[in-house]
């Protein structure tokens, strides 16, 4: 029997990379069609997370920690299809 050839793994900085640039653009591309009014929907985004950011003040130095994450239909169909893509190569 011929050997089978063991697919190496990618590292997972190169997935959490392909997601990051998958949400990017499908959030450009929901920027683009929101402005179509029967494509509207496809840009609504939702958006959840620390509002207004928690700031510590330290007199030395002042650390100020937030995080808003915003989703919207676009987003993640381009993380869906980077995710595939990813698996694909």
């Amino acid at each position: 029997m011929a050997p089978v050839a063991k697919r190496t793994r990618e590292p997972w900085w190169i997935l959490v990379v392909i997601i990051i640039a998958g949400a990017m653009l499908g959030s450009v591309f929901a920027d683009a069609v929101g402005q179509f009014t029967y494509l509207a929907p496809i840009g609504h985004s939702v958006a959840f997370g620390v509002d207004p950011p928690v700031t510590l003040d330290l007199r030395v130095f002042t650390i100020t920690l937030g995080l808003t994450v915003r989703l919207n239909v676009a987003i993640v169909v381009g993380i869906i299809v980077a995710i595939y893509l990813f698996r694909a190569l």
